[in-house]
Formats: structure tokens, sequence, C-alpha cells
């Protein structure tokens, strides 16, 4: 069986992501009701009447990374790579995940402010990188990320 090389299916890859980003930002967001999903409380079985648990500004904004990354140790990679241990650790150095030259050589050890500052534009926070994402220039958006990423990648 032929081996399939990453290269060939970036482009691809970019393409569909920047393409998903771009519809969900045609979306007009302001004659929309907010979506049951994010906003209902998960209830408690015993009582149906009390709220237990609502999802966090940080796990809702989350939702548009799950596509790429996941957070538990022991998850797979997907497109990117699993995110658990990430505050502290060396830009492009998760083991068995392939990183853009630009990311491995970046010297980047991922703490809060790297980490603001690529979420709010990847591509030109370090240009070269194969993340496509068009970011998140919202800081409390960022802010409220960064705190979930905190608690979720222990």
């Amino acid at each position: 069986m032929k081996r399939l090389t990453k290269n060939k299916y970036v482009p691809l890859i970019k393409i569909l992501l920047l393409l998903t980003v771009f519809i969900y930002s045609c979306i007009d967001k302001t004659e929309k009701k907010e979506t049951p999903i994010y906003e209902e409380a998960v209830l408690n079985e015993t009582d149906k009447k009390e709220p237990i648990k609502k999802l966090s500004a940080g796990a809702k904004l989350f939702i548009q990374c799950a596509a790429c990354h996941n957070l538990k140790k022991g998850e797979p990679n997907k497109v990117g790579p699993n995110l658990n241990g990430i505050f502290g650790r060396k830009a492009g150095s998760y083991e068995g995940f392939i990183y853009s030259d630009a990311l491995k050589v970046s010297n980047i050890v991922w703490d809060e402010n790297h980490i603001r500052n690529w979420l709010e534009k990847p591509s030109d926070y370090i240009p070269g990188t194969t993340m496509a994402f068009i970011g998140i220039a919202n800081k409390e958006q960022q802010d409220a990320l960064i705190k979930y990423l905190k608690e979720e990648t222990k």
C-alpha cells in the first residue's frame, strides 16, 4: 500500500477549512436566536427543574477548535495536534504530529501571551504556518478560551 504524504492533502484541507470559516462568517447571527444546545443547562436526571451546569464561554469557543484539536491525554491528533499539556510545551514538538517548518523553528514555548498572539491570527504571528484559522480578535473571547484551555489541557 502506498503511503500518502501530508503535503498532498494540506492545500485541500486549507481550502475546506477556509471555506467553512467563510460560510460561518456569512451567517447573519443578529437575527438568530441562541442555539439551545449551547445555552440550555445540563439537567440533573433526578430533578429536571434544577440546572447543574452550563457550558462556559471558553467551552463554546472551543467548539470551533474541536474540529481540528483534541484536549485530553491519549486522544489522537486530528488535522491539528492534541493540545494536552500545551502550556509550557515548545511549539512544534508534540510527538506524532507533522508540523510546518515555520512552527518547528519558531523557538516558542507556549504560554498565555504566545497563545493569545497565536489566537489573534496564526498566519501573521508565525508566517508559514499551515494552520488554516482566521483567528479571534476579541480579547474577552481570547481570555475565555485561554482560561478554558488552561483547565482542560492539564
